[in-house]
């Protein structure tokens, strides 16, 4: 009965009729084994997403970031996510493409070198030729695989970030379903990918990224790009982002922008945001693709570096762990402990941050207000930093970020 009623669910998706969806949802949900398969029918049915009244469509922004939220737990946890999730959906209007529909455009597109593809790719971008763009990448995806697609849909995205980041972010998001879709499914992502990128990058001609011979003379060092910065000695900042780019530690090399971006996040998180996304995008960018973002992102951001001394750690306390959460939900569900004091208390007491960031994930569902595709984007941002700058350093983007997000 559960496979037929997830199919019957998976039906309904890409329609309107949210009444019947949600309340199928919630007899499904009640096995936590269904909520794998519900998310990754949502990504490809959110793919589809199509607004024209809207030069950045967030839908699959929104749904990509939700379900890296969920990563961060595990059934029954985050169930109150997905179900906004899912009626989220319902608000959205979708395109019709499908896996093989998508197979069938590409495979129509005479067979070519991958470079001339990629010329033809720019071209039909930049000539706002969306149906062209989608069946090219598709076939991009087909003839070399899913990241090689990606790659060229990300470097595109350099031509033109787009405002608070929106081109680089689509791009990553897409990218990053696709990704975690495979083939055949991915197909549908990329072939929307294409046609958004004929929207937001028509006109834009291509600029020029350098490739550089090698990590040249800079120290792959973090710890002495991190004290440059402070010091403002930018002179010597640009050589060691190349020697982190050719060494392979690009993410790594984002470090002191995030936290400098956790500091001041931006409007409604923006800038934190792009910032995460362009750490994600390094997995698929070239050595020189990374080192000309970085030095982009390190010079345009912020104006401010360093991890603030009072949002340091203290000594360890020994308190039970089961204290600390139950102050933290206090502070989201009421602001009161601010969320600070509480995550501090948590780190402190050795809970794990795992657990903390879980919590956090749990009480979504219990969030009543605030503009939900920017709350879900910036919340995740948030979120995924913490986790990657560590326990250590988690407090910055935990205690700003709950102070700003809406309850």
């Amino acid at each position: 009965m559960a496979a037929k009623d997830l199919e019957r669910l998976f039906a309904f998706l890409p329609t309107f009729e949210h009444q019947k969806g949600i309340r199928l949802f919630d007899d499904l949900a009640k096995d936590p084994a269904n909520a794998a398969p519900i998310l990754q029918e949502l990504l490809l049915v959110v793919s589809n997403h199509d607004d024209p009244q809207l030069h950045t469509p967030h839908g699959l922004l929104t749904l990509e970031a939700g379900r890296d939220l969920l990563r961060l737990t595990r059934p029954p946890g985050g169930l109150g996510l997905l179900r906004f999730l899912v009626l989220y959906n319902f608000s959205l209007q979708k395109r019709a493409l499908t896996p093989a529909a998508v197979d069938a455009a590409a495979r129509a597109i005479p067979a070519a070198s991958s470079a001339d593809m990629e010329r033809a790719y720019r071209k039909v971008v930049h000539d706002h030729m969306g149906s062209k763009a989608g069946a090219l990448l598709a076939r991009i995806g087909l003839e070399d695989g899913i990241e090689a697609a990606a790659h060229l849909a990300i470097r595109a995205s350099l031509d033109e970030l787009g405002r608070l980041g929106h081109n680089l972010a689509m791009a990553v998001a897409y990218s990053e379903v696709a990704s975690t879709l495979g083939l055949p499914r991915g197909l549908v992502p990329l072939a929307n990918l294409g046609y958004v990128q004929a929207v937001s990058l028509q006109g834009v001609r291509p600029i020029d990224i350098p490739i550089l011979p090698g990590a040249g003379a800079g120290k792959p060092d973090i710890e002495l790009l991190g004290r440059l910065l402070e010091d403002w000695e930018f002179d010597r900042v640009e050589e060691i982002l190349q020697a982190l780019a050719f060494e392979g530690q690009a993410e790594t090399a984002y470090r002191p922008l995030l936290i400098a971006a956790s500091a001041e996040p931006g409007f409604l998180g923006h800038t934190l945001s792009e910032v995460h996304a362009a750490r994600l995008a390094s997995r698929y960018l070239t050595p020189s693709e990374n080192a000309w973002l970085l030095w982009k992102m390190y010079r345009t951001l912020t104006t401010k570096f360093g991890y603030p001394d009072f949002l340091r750690l203290g000594r360890p306390e020994l308190n039970d762990r089961a204290s600390p959460l139950a102050a933290l939900e206090s502070s989201l569900r009421y602001k009161s402990p601010p969320a600070e004091e509480t995550v501090r208390h948590a780190l402190e007491a050795e809970v794990p941050l795992d657990d903390i960031l879980a919590a956090i994930v749990d009480f979504y569902g219990q969030w009543t207000v605030g503009e939900k595709e920017h709350t879900i984007s910036y919340l995740n941002a948030v979120l995924q930093t913490a986790k990657f700058l560590g326990k250590e350093e988690a407090l910055l983007p935990l205690a700003i970020g709950l102070s700003k997000l809406p309850f």
